[in-house]
C-alpha cells in the first residue's frame, strides 16, 4: 500500500508538471539577463498575429526570435509582414554570426535617422527601420522605441555569447543529464505501476471467471485498471517527450528547434491533445458508469433470481450508456477543437440543428425507433442475454441499443430488428423457465404404477447435486393430460433457473427412458390397423 501511495502522489506531481510546462513552453528559454520592460506591450501569442485596429490598413504584427528567444515584435500590412520578418531574421543572423566572431564584449548598437526614423544597425550591418507602426504598437514613441530595442539588442547579442562558452554548456549538459535521469526513472516507476495494476487484474480473471461467462465485479474492475493503465501510458509518453523538449531548450542551437515545433505543428499538436483527452474522457465515462453499476449490483438484500434479473437490466442500460457516450464526447471534442483553432463555431451549430430537424423531420421511423427501445429498457421487457421470441423469430439478444435490436437464433443467424417492429415480444428467460413434458405411456401399462416411476424419477434428478441448482422448486406431476393416438399423455412441470429448461429436459427425457426400460414399459409410438376385405362374387 505505501507503494501505491508514493506511485501515486509522485504521478499526480508529474502530471500536474507536464501540464504547467505544456502551457508555458513556449517561453521556457528565455534567459535569466534582466530585458527591458514590456509591461505596455500587449502579450500576444507567437503564433497568433495581433490585428491593430483603428488604423487605416490591415495591419499585424509578429516577433523576431534570436536563438530561441522572443526579443521584440514588428508590425507591418499584411501582405508585407512575412518579408519584413524574413529581412530582420537574415540580418540578425548575419549580426550574430560577426558579433561571435569578435572579440568585442559589447556590441556596437547605433540608432540612425533616415527619413526621420530611427534605423538600428550594428557595426556596418543594418537591421531594421522603426517605424509608426511600431511605435503605436509598444504604445510609446518611435524615439523611446529606438533606445528601448538597443537594450534588447545588446543583452540578447551577450547572451548569445555567454550560451556559447565552455563552462555554460557544460553546466547545461549536466542539466541535461539530471532531466534524462528523472525521465528514466519516473518511466521506471510508472512501469512498475502498470505491472502492479495488470497482476490482480489477471489474478482475479483466472480464479473467479467461469468459461463462457465474466463476473460483472471482474469487468468493472478489469476495465477500470484499464483505462489507468492507458493514461500512465500516455503519461510516460508524456514523460518522454517533455525531456526530450527541456534537453533541447538547455542549449542555443538546439533552442530553434522546440520554436520550430510550435509554430509549425501547433494545429496538429492542438487536435492530438483534444483527441486524446476526449479518448480519456470516453473511457473515464466507461469506467465510472461500470463503477456505478457494480455499487446497483452488489447488494445482500435481492433474492439471487431478482439480483440476476437487475443485473441482467442493468448491465443493458450501461451498454446503451456506453454507446450514447462516444458520439457525445466526439461531438463535444469536434466543437472544442474548432474553438480552439479561432473557428467561429456559432454558425455551424445553426447548420447542425437546422440538418438534425430535417433528418428527424425525415426519419420519423428511427424516433419510432429510439422511443420503443428507451421504453424496453424503462419497462425491463427484455435485455441483453435474454432469450426472446418476436414474431417467428426466436433466438438469444446479443445488442439493444435505442435503434434496433438484434438476436441470435439456433442456426447461428443474427437478425436485426428495429425496435419499432417489436409489438409483442414473448421473454423465455425473465426471472425462471419452466420445463413443460409430456411423456407418452401405453394404454395397457399399468397408469398407477407408471406415474408413480415418472415422479420418482423426476424427483430423483431434482435432489441430484449436479442438476440441483438449476432446478428451483420440486417436479410437479399434473397427471394424465390428454389420450392421444400413441397412448395417454402425462404432463410434468419443473420450474428452473432462466435458459436451464432446456438442460433440464433432455436430462429428464434421458433418464425417463432408462426408467422405463428397467420396468419394461414400451414407449409407445404410432400405430395404423389395415383391413383386408375380400369380396366374392
Amino acid at each position: 500500500m505505501s507503494f501505491t501511495r508514493y506511485s501515486t502522489r509522485l504521478i499526480i506531481s508529474l502530471g500536474t508538471l507536464v501540464c504547467c510546462l505544456l502551457l508555458h513552453l513556449p517561453s521556457v528559454g528565455q534567459s535569466t539577463i534582466p530585458l527591458p520592460s514590456t509591461s505596455s506591450i500587449p502579450e500576444v501569442s507567437p503564433q497568433q498575429p495581433l490585428i491593430i485596429p483603428n488604423l487605416s490598413n490591415f495591419l499585424v504584427s509578429d516577433w523576431i526570435w534570436l536563438d530561441g528567444h522572443r526579443l521584440f515584435k514588428i508590425a507591418a500590412t499584411k501582405g508585407n509582414l512575412s518579408e519584413r520578418i524574413q529581412t530582420v531574421q537574415e540580418s540578425l543572423s548575419i549580426i550574430k554570426r560577426n558579433y561571435l566572431n569578435t572579440q568585442s564584449v559589447d556590441p556596437t548598437v547605433e540608432i540612425r535617422t533616415l527619413n526621420n526614423l530611427p534605423v538600428i544597425s550594428v557595426g556596418s550591418q543594418h537591421l531594421l527601420t522603426i517605424t509608426a507602426l511600431d511605435a503605436e504598437l509598444r504604445g510609446v514613441e518611435v524615439a523611446t522605441l529606438g533606445d528601448q530595442l538597443k537594450t534588447t539588442l545588446v543583452m540578447a547579442l551577450k547572451r548569445s555569447r555567454i550560451e556559447r562558452q565552455p563552462q555554460y554548456l557544460q553546466q547545461q549538459g549536466l542539466i541535461s543529464i539530471g532531466v534524462i535521469a528523472v525521465v528514466l526513472v519516473c518511466n521506471r516507476c510508472i512501469q512498475l505501476w502498470q505491472r502492479y495494476l495488470s497482476r490482480p487484474a489477471k489474478a482475479i480473471a483466472a480464479s473467479k471467471m467461469d468459461v463462457g461467462s465474466k463476473l460483472p465485479p471482474v469487468q468493472f474492475w478489469i476495465g477500470f485498471s484499464g483505462l489507468l493503465r492507458q493514461v500512465l501510458s500516455i503519461l510516460r509518453v508524456s514523460v518522454g517527450v517533455l525531456g526530450l523538449l527541456i534537453c533541447l531548450d538547455r542549449f542555443p542551437y538546439t533552442r530553434p528547434i522546440n520554436v520550430w515545433l510550435f509554430q509549425s505543428l501547433s494545429i496538429p499538436l492542438t487536435l492530438a491533445l483534444v483527441g486524446v483527452c476526449t479518448f480519456l474522457l470516453i473511457r473515464l465515462t466507461w469506467a465510472l458508469v461500470n463503477r456505478f453499476a457494480l455499487a446497483l449490483t452488489v447488494t445482500p438484500l435481492l433474492t439471487p433470481i431478482t439480483s440476476r434479473r437487475m443485473l441482467l437490466r442493468i448491465s443493458t442500460i450501461t451498454k446503451v450508456i456506453k454507446g450514447f457516450a462516444v458520439p457525445v464526447w466526439i461531438s463535444i471534442g469536434v466543437i472544442v477543437a474548432l474553438i480552439v483553432l479561432k473557428v467561429d463555431v456559432g454558425p455551424l451549430l445553426a447548420g447542425v440543428g437546422l440538418i438534425g430537424v430535417a433528418i428527424s423531420l425525415a426519419s420519423q421511423s428511427i424516433i419510432k425507433d429510439a422511443i420503443n427501445g428507451f421504453l424496453v429498457l424503462l419497462e425491463d421487457q427484455f435485455g441483453v442475454g435474454d432469450v426472446i421470441q418476436v414474431g417467428e423469430y426466436t433466438g438469444a439478444v446479443e445488442t439493444l441499443n435505442l435503434r434496433m435490436t438484434q438476436i441470435r437464433n439456433a442456426e447461428g443467424q443474427l437478425i436485426t430488428i428495429p425496435n419499432s417492429e417489436i409489438r409483442i415480444v414473448a421473454n423465455l428467460s425473465s426471472e425462471w423457465s419452466r420445463v413443460d413434458l409430456n411423456i407418452p405411456i401405453p394404454y395397457d401399462a399399468n397408469v398407477d404404477q407408471t406415474l408413480d416411476l415418472i415422479q420418482s424419477t423426476a424427483m430423483a434428478m431434482a435432489e441430484d447435486a449436479n442438476w440441483q441448482p438449476h432446478i428451483i422448486e420440486p417436479p410437479q406431476l399434473m397427471g394424465i393430460d390428454d389420450f392421444d393416438h400413441r397412448g395417454l399423455v402425462a404432463k410434468v412441470w419443473i420450474k428452473t433457473q432462466p435458459l436451464q429448461q432446456w438442460a433440464v429436459s433432455r436430462e429428464l427425457r434421458r433418464r425417463l427412458k432408462l426408467a422405463f426400460d428397467q420396468a419394461d414399459i414400451v414407449i409407445p409410438v404410432p400405430q395404423h390397423s389395415l383391413w383386408v376385405q375380400q369380396q366374392h362374387s
